[in-house]
């Protein structure tokens, strides 16, 4: 029999193929002093919300929810002290499993002990053992370098995926597998036809899925022989590369299509990225401290640095929803509930909502929903970024679809006063 990980009883079973883990399965024979028969209503809600599966972020659930447990009944004080102690793995894992209930009760708490948001642990990136090592020393230096990068970009305030210096290297490893098996031990061996040879190989790779690396190679050893290697060129900088957009109407009507084909809240998601230009990890991560109510009892949203009211139809949804996972938010103080996750099992996965709900096209809907507020006069690139968090590189890309003379406006009186003197009536001898 399993022992409990939150009260330490030995759980029992009434299958005989199969051994209970957690009390809140069917199979199980739960122990005497159980925390879901318990008097405290808010320990049940703890083992409540441990779950064996996924298995390999169990122990940091299980550590989580029992020293939140024991914390939950006594004060304030005590289940500070308690979320103090959990590494920020067991923290994610704990208001990622966590009921409406016990999230609404952690999150102030939360707020007051950390100042960055709850998110899942950076993945590692891999390097195989069995490689050469003179292809294994080169990839542990770029990904050394990759990880100076990524600690430089947080610093700076930028926000990475956890999976991002995994997939950095996903491609150099390929790269590397494929040499080894071309004969090649060493990145000094390879040479332009091999970088082909693996490109026609791999016809789903993107060439500049490689650059990087081969840039790091190369400026690694700025005297070596270069015949048939990539030599970074000192060509002149190039401009950001044009957004690809939709036009008002197109972009309605890939709105419209999401509306009758998904859910209301999917569709909610799917409005907050090409009406009001958020990030698709933006809006699926969307925060029920982003959410409030003005003085006439409008919803409003902050989707970057400003406060944008909320057509009634889509405020409809998000109250409704926020209702459910954070009771009181309309009241709630500052950051109260930065840790309740508004779309929480309410959305698919992030790369499925990317995928099957927004059709792929994240990106070009964001744009298109910039690009529809230039149409509409919003051309002040600061006024654009505050409000939709679009940087402005970005936006200079965007302005390129706009015709030459749209960002030249002159005052009306200017221009009657103008017209006057060229029509020879403005009074003048």
């Amino acid at each position: 029999m399993r022992r409990c990980r939150l009260c330490e009883g030995e759980i029992g079973t009434n299958r005989s193929d199969k051994e209970a883990h957690v009390c809140i399965v069917k199979s199980a024979v739960r122990p005497d002093g159980c925390w879901l028969e318990g008097s405290s209503g808010l320990k049940a809600m703890c083992a409540g919300a441990l779950t064996y599966t996924p298995t390999q972020q169990f122990e940091d659930r299980a550590v989580a929810f029992r020293k939140i447990g024991d914390a939950i009944d006594k004060s304030d004080l005590h289940l500070r002290n308690a979320l103090l102690s959990l590494t920020p793995e067991q923290r994610f894992e704990l208001m990622r499993r966590a009921c409406p209930e016990l999230k609404v009760k952690l999150s102030p708490l939360l707020a007051d002990v950390q100042t960055e948001k709850v998110k899942p642990p950076d993945r590692e990136p891999f390097i195989p053992d069995d490689l050469p090592e003179g292809l294994k020393s080169e990839l542990v230096r770029y990904r050394d370098r990759l990880k100076r990068r990524h600690e430089l970009l947080l610093k700076r305030g930028h926000s990475r995926s956890p999976r991002y210096l995994s997939e950095l290297l996903k491609m150099p490893v390929r790269l590397a597998r494929f040499l080894q098996a071309e004969g090649i031990t060493s990145w000094d061996g390879m040479r332009k036809r091999d970088i082909v040879s693996f490109l026609a190989a791999n016809p789903l790779v993107r060439p500049t899925a490689l650059t990087r690396l081969l840039r790091a190679i190369s400026e690694d050893k700025p005297f070596s022989e270069r015949r048939g290697r990539y030599v970074r060129g000192r060509t002149a900088s190039k401009p950001s590369p044009l957004q690809e957009v939709l036009s008002p109407a197109e972009l309605d009507a890939a709105l419209a299509g999401i509306k009758e084909s998904r859910s209301d809240v999917e569709y909610a998601a799917a409005w907050l990225v090409g009406k009001l230009g958020m990030t698709a990890a933006a809006a699926h991560g969307l925060t029920a401290d982003l959410l409030r109510l003005d003085e006439t009892g409008r919803l409003v949203i902050r989707p970057a640095k400003v406060w944008v009211v909320v057509p009634k139809s889509i405020a409809k949804i998000l109250a409704k929803v926020a209702d459910e996972v954070a009771p009181g938010w309309s009241g709630a103080n500052a950051n109260e509930f930065e840790f309740i996750r508004l779309f929480d099992n309410k959305l698919p996965k992030l790369d499925d909502f990317r995928s099957d709900v927004l059709g792929g096209d994240a990106r070009r809907l964001r744009a298109s929903a910039v690009y529809t507020a230039m149409l509409r006069g919003n051309l002040d690139r600061v006024t654009l970024n505050q409000t939709m968090g679009v940087s402005i590189a970005t936006i200079t890309s965007i302005e390129r679809h706009l015709s030459s003379d749209l960002h030249r406006k002159v005052a009306p009186e200017l221009v009657d006063a103008r017209n006057k003197v060229l029509r020879g009536d403005d009074g003048a001898d």
